[in-house]
């Protein structure tokens, strides 16, 4: 690749970093926007998640947009002219409290909700179980419940998006990694394995590896890897309804249309490796079972890992950094789910400079400097 020249460059083409470049293009004709990203099609974080959505949070900025989300999933089909659809499935989750004070967190979160028109309610045990006959009911207090959420494809929405973008002239290409980028006037010189890019505008979407890249720059993103791995089982028939969540097990659960269950199981784990670890499925079968021991007869088909990004209070970064011109979006391990709003949002502050969307005034990296952490009650890492 010979030197070339983009209005915007976007380094990163996960959910993050595609939804950006295709809800740019829509916004500003003519515009040369570059997508990079080192992977090929979606051997990141995107590709190696639960897969699920919802609006059940206890913050507004997380409600709002995940609401704003699922009415694009929704629509997915037809707004980006993609036919065959992105599994959309929409039955529901069912977060589950196995104490009283995580109860009283469900509670609390509900009424937020009902404030911004989650359709969400507060279950028994008994109405849990129903819900979901292979529950345990071993300290089970209860749960709230949207049947709203749910869970689409993660490959077909990348897919979708990569298709969408490309018909609106975005460039984006795999397999080319960012070395460095370096403020060249009133723009950016980036240099990759195979030549340098000039662009007048930079989004970094590259999650826990953001710090390495601007780091040079003088500039601190406090993020981290958090690496995170799951089971899958061989396909059954439909038992488990709702996508599932544990917040004292710290366990998702979600069966796919295909019929395999999928178990999103959190542990605390440094580094980098998308490796699964050896000793995960002796960690992960005694929770599974005690949470939802009707499924202990499920055969397991293969485990795999990922790595998504932790910022200190467990929210996303958005925004434009210190310097002008250079943007990060971070999403702290929640990208999937909060993908087309963030795009959204994204697009308009780099074309546009619109700092004022409510959401992403709270997000800016800057609150971190100034203490202000942002503390989400219905935390689960899923």
């Amino acid at each position: 690749m010979t030197d070339q020249v983009a209005d915007v460059l976007i380094v990163g083409a996960g959910a993050f970093g595609l939804s950006a470049a295709w809800h740019m293009a829509k916004r500003r004709d003519a515009a040369r926007i570059v997508v990079l990203d080192e992977g090929e099609f979606a051997s990141g974080a995107t590709g190696r998640n639960g897969a699920g959505f919802r609006m059940q949070w206890g913050l507004e900025l997380n409600i709002r947009l995940c609401q704003e989300s699922i009415r694009f999933f929704e629509t997915a089909a037809e707004t980006l002219d993609y036919p065959r659809g992105i599994e959309l499935k929409q039955d529901g989750y069912l977060v589950l409290a196995h104490s009283e004070s995580a109860f009283e967190r469900l509670e609390s979160a509900v009424r937020t909700q009902h404030r911004f028109g989650v359709p969400s309610k507060m279950l028994d045990p008994d109405e849990c179980c129903r819900i979901v006959p292979s529950l345990g009911r071993k300290g089970l207090v209860g749960g709230s419940f949207c049947a709203e959420d749910g869970s689409a494809s993660p490959f077909l929405w990348l897919d979708a998006l990569l298709r969408a973008s490309r018909r609106e002239g975005v460039d984006v290409r795999y397999g080319t990694r960012v070395e460095s980028v370096a403020r060249s006037g009133i723009g950016f010189h980036v240099r990759t394995r195979v030549g340098t890019i000039t662009a007048g505008k930079v989004l970094l979407c590259t999650d826990w590896a953001v710090p390495d890249l601007v780091a040079p720059l003088g500039i601190d993103i406090p993020v981290v890897p958090l690496p995170k791995e799951i089971l899958v089982t061989a396909p059954a028939p439909q038992i488990v309804k709702p996508i599932l969540v544990s917040l004292e097990h710290r366990i998702a659960v979600n069966q796919v249309g295909r019929g395999s269950i999928v178990f999103t199981v959190s542990r605390a784990r440094d580094g980098r490796s998308t490796e699964s670890m050896p000793d995960f499925l002796s960690f992960a079968a005694p929770k599974i079972v005690d949470l939802v021991p009707g499924l202990a007869h499920l055969p397991v088909l293969r485990a795999w890992a990922g790595v998504s990004s932790v910022t200190p209070d467990m929210q996303p970064i958005l925004g434009e950094t210190e310097i002008e011109g250079l943007y990060v979006a971070v999403s702290s391990y929640r990208g999937f789910m909060t993908s087309p709003a963030v795009g959204r949002i994204m697009a308009a502050m780099v074309l546009e400079g619109d700092t004022n969307d409510p959401v992403a005034s709270q997000l800016n990296a800057r609150r971190f400097a100034a203490g202000e952490m942002i503390v989400e009650p219905l935390l689960n890492q899923e």
